[in-house]
């Protein structure tokens, strides 16, 4: 278990990674540091269910909403759904991560970036659940929306340094790191959740 000062400190050191002088001082890279920086998974999972609800409430105003499965499921088994993908996508992004490190020759700087990563994901998911809860309480699409491109466009330039201060790419081999990771995401996200919620409903 970490305390709030251990995560406070992890989440200041990405927030300069990505806005202030790029050093990564306070990032704990040791053994122990990769293994506690997992603890940002849980942390996450909050701002994740707020993110989510917008995302309901988003696809809820499309007819064809109406005749998927995830309309018809309880939020409950939806919320469980979306928190088990999403720990999915993040054990499968980092795998990802670690195979462009080795085919980089960059291994001794798996650690830091495993550190950097998991705590970026954590500011990333923080900054998205602030237009989630805009429109979940106010219902205002544009207010959303002009809050959302900047907090979206504000998560890929925290991945982008990431992987730029942590692996030697190219840009070009950054941005494609960036899409491929983004494929995962999609990927591992529609199929997890959606196998969850159809087997939900084999027992009801």
């Amino acid at each position: 278990m970490i305390d709030l000062d251990y995560a406070a400190r992890h989440v200041r050191a990405v927030w300069r990674i990505a806005f202030g002088d790029g050093g990564g001082d306070g990032l704990d890279g040791s053994v122990d540091g990769v293994f506690a920086s997992f603890w940002a998974i849980i942390m996450t999972a909050p701002f994740a269910v707020i993110a989510f609800a917008a995302d309901k409430h988003l696809a809820a105003s499309s007819p064809a909403f109406s005749n998927t499965i995830y309309a018809k499921a309880p939020l409950p088994v939806l919320f469980t759904a979306e928190i088990i993908a999403l720990a999915a996508y993040w054990g499968a992004s980092i795998a990802a991560l670690v195979l462009a490190a080795k085919s980089l020759n960059a291994t001794r700087q798996v650690a830091g970036l495993i550190v950097a990563y998991n705590w970026g994901q954590l500011v990333i998911f923080m900054l998205s659940a602030a237009p989630a809860a805009i429109l979940i309480f106010t219902g205002n699409l544009n207010l959303f929306a002009l809050v959302a491109l900047p907090a979206g466009i504000a998560g890929v330039f925290i991945t982008w340094r990431i992987l730029r201060q942590n692996l030697p790419l190219t840009i070009g081999g950054a941005v494609f790191l960036i899409v491929f990771l983004t494929v995962i995401k999609l990927f591992v996200n529609s199929v997890v959740a959606h196998t969850i919620v159809s087997f939900y409903f084999l027992f009801v």
